[in-house]
């Protein structure tokens, strides 16, 4: 459920199932080393760098001893929610969309209760305008919220420091 969440809702394509333990050659390691992310999601910055992947599938033994500390809920939802914050902007953008909607609806709230009203129907009094009053300041407030996120968001891309781009292999330059 969580691949499917960032595989939906991220900016790099992270490839699905896959664990931390890896075979890493130098010039990823080097690359990796200096995102200097205190936060990373090994997943997806493996994709971000972008170099070539393949799987080695294997079976992984059971521990000699103990149990672990990793609970697989908890844990999962602990490193979903860090790809996802990492890799994507896109739920702060639908919580301003949703924020945008649910202020339209409250619009379309008033209107029902207008015509009501003008068609005689026996509605509570006081009732119309508290609902549209929630509703709307509600609204207002996700929207808010969704677009301090987006600039929050923009200067979070920013701080990351990541590099637009990943520079493989330079085909026809001297070296100096």
């Amino acid at each position: 459920l969580g691949y499917y969440f960032i595989r939906k809702l991220s900016d790099v394509p992270i490839p699905e199932n896959t664990g931390d333990f890896r075979m890493i050659s130098r010039r990823v390691i080097n690359q990796l080393t200096d995102l200097q992310e205190k936060h990373g999601f090994l997943r997806g910055l493996v994709a971000y760098v972008g170099f070539e992947q393949t799987f080695v599938m294997y079976d992984r033994d059971a521990r000699h001893a103990d149990n672990g500390k990793y609970s697989r809920l908890t844990g999962s939802i602990k490193i979903g929610l860090n790809g996802l914050i990492g890799f994507s902007t896109k739920p702060l953008f639908i919580m301003a969309l949703l924020g945008f909607l649910l202020a339209l609806f409250s619009f379309l709230i008033g209107m029902f209760y207008f015509l009501s009203k003008i068609l005689g129907a026996d509605i509570t009094p006081g009732l119309p305008t508290t609902v549209i009053l929630i509703t709307f300041f509600s609204g207002v407030q996700l929207l808010g919220l969704g677009l301090i996120g987006e600039y929050i968001g923009r200067i979070y891309d920013e701080v990351k420091r990541r590099p637009m781009y990943i520079i493989d292999k330079k085909i026809g330059f001297e070296k100096e």
